[in-house]
């Protein structure tokens, strides 16, 4: 009889199986909320870290970029140029800045020049993006377009993310300045 009822009690039972899975859950759960604004200051530093790397690249050259003059620098890659004057401007900055090896070779601009851009192009990989043969753009850590403006009026660059929630003027916003090449909010802006 012992032995039989030692047999009955060998595994656990839906209830109690049921009880540890409950528990397990509401673990991750806790451990969910306390990662995920960890997380958010991690893709925000990311974003942060690639605007301080490339915008005072950008936004320092004189005369100052255009889309214009992009467009005739990489004439023979036209056709792999964005419509989108934002996607257009993030693939300029990546094009001036950290062109890979492809680009270089088939850019008139580059002819006849040893591959040497003034940013090693690895070191961006993971915030770039390349999609229907067109040539790559840069992307902030929550993969949207980053872009980059020049304000004729004080003759300066700037470079933008929309952060986070992907829309442009919120307080999430980021934006390179090339007055004080610091990155700032929006919020903190005052805007």
């Amino acid at each position: 009889m012992k032995n039989h009822m030692n047999k009955r009690r060998a595994g656990f039972t839906l209830i109690e199986l049921m009880i540890v899975v409950g528990i397990i859950v509401v673990l991750m759960a806790v451990l969910a909320i306390a990662v995920m604004p960890w997380l958010r200051k991690s893709d925000e530093k990311a974003t942060r870290t690639l605007m301080m790397n490339i915008g005072p690249s950008i936004c320092s050259h004189k005369p100052a970029y255009t889309l214009k003059s992009f467009k005739k620098d990489a004439a023979d890659l036209s056709g792999r140029i964005s419509a989108d004057e934002k996607i257009a401007s993030s693939q300029m900055m990546l094009f001036y800045t950290a062109p890979d090896r492809s680009v270089w070779d088939a850019a008139k601009f580059y002819k006849g020049r040893n591959y040497d851009p003034d940013q090693n192009p690895e070191q961006y990989a993971e915030f770039t993006k390349e999609e229907g043969g067109m040539l790559p753009y840069l992307v902030d850590a929550w993969d949207h377009p980053v872009w980059y403006e020049y304000d004729k009026t004080i003759k300066k660059g700037f470079v933008f993310s929309r952060g986070e929630d992907n829309l442009w003027n919120t307080p999430d916003d980021l934006i390179f300045d090339s007055r004080n090449n610091q990155v700032t909010k929006r919020e903190d802006l005052g805007s």
